[in-house]
Formats: C-alpha cells, structure tokens, sequence
C-alpha cells in the first residue's frame, strides 16, 4: 500500500505545543524512538523549565498504520525512500516543572545514547502531574509539573538516519496488509 503526499501539502517542521494528557501522547507518538544525551538535557532550576534536545525520527514521512513511506508528488522513488529515513534536530521543554528525578539513568554518563520509548502523564493527589521520559534499558526521568506546559519544535534540516526503526507491531501490521 502507497500513500500519495498531494502537490501543495507541506510535511514541514513541527511545532507543538501540548497543555494536557491527551496532548502529551501525540508528542509521545512524534518523539518515539528519538535518540538524546544525558549532555543535551538539563534543568533550569530558577526558571522551573526542563529542556531536552532529541534527534527524532521523521514519523510522519510514513504511514501511521503500515509504516510504508508517503510518495510525493514530483519526486522520484529514491528521494521518496530517502525523505521517509530521515532524523531532525528537535528542542523540547516543559515548564512550570517542580523536581525532577530518575531511575536506572547514569547522571553523569553525558555522551551516552538514550533511546526514547514513550512520554506518560498522569495527575497525581497532591493534584499535580507526573510526566515520565521511558528510555531503553528501563530508564525512565520523571517531572513533577504544577501544570502541564510543554513545547516542541523541530530545529534544522532533516538529515538520513542509519536505520528505520523496527517494532514488532509495525511489522505485524505490514504482515497483514501483504
């Protein structure tokens, strides 16, 4: 299955901005499988701002459902393949964040990899909300926000990734439309 990208329509930057829990898993779903360091994260702490750069992966250049690349119009098959393996510098932040801790995360290891599973949000008693960055390997850093106020933008041009990322259900789903 191809999906044609029409003439016109642009699969440009991203900017989002997400202000509740249904929000955060549509960033969560954009920044799947983005790769940073412990060196591109810090915490603002008189700002109460967290700020973490990502090289994510350019989801959107396939399809949710199948992960087949997006054709375009006026391009041809290897600029297509191309622009669907792609990564793109991407700044993210949260404010109004009030502590930050982690878990099975080596603090002072700043060039090693962290590969981005998921974000999850969810309100606590206190009536505050925990927001969790779950990494690889059972890594997870953890927000403590009075509200949740957070950004994303993608910063740059594109570059070629190495690889597509592989999840068992994506090729399940192309499995099943074979």
């Amino acid at each position: 299955m191809t999906f044609k990208h029409k003439e016109g329509q642009s699969l440009g930057k991203l900017k989002l901005r997400a202000e509740d829990r249904t929000d955060i898993t549509i960033l969560s779903a954009y920044l799947q499988d983005a790769i940073t360091m412990m060196d591109d994260i810090t915490y603002q702490h008189k700002g109460r701002r967290f700020v973490m750069m990502l090289n994510r992966y350019v989801w959107e250049n396939r399809c949710p459902e199948t992960g087949d690349v997006i054709l375009r119009e006026n391009h041809d098959t290897a600029q297509n393949i191309d622009m669907a393996c792609c990564r793109i510098r991407t700044g993210l932040h949260f404010d109004d964040v009030l502590k930050i801790n982690s878990q099975n995360i080596t603090m002072t290891a700043k060039d090693k990899p962290l590969e981005l599973l998921s974000i999850e949000a969810y309100e606590t008693k206190k009536e505050t909300f925990h927001v969790e960055f779950i990494f690889s390997g059972e890594g997870i850093i953890r927000l403590e926000c009075e509200i949740i106020s957070a950004y994303m933008q993608d910063i740059g041009a594109p570059w070629p990734a190495k690889c597509h990322p592989k999840h068992d259900i994506l090729d399940a789903l192309q499995d099943e439309n074979s």
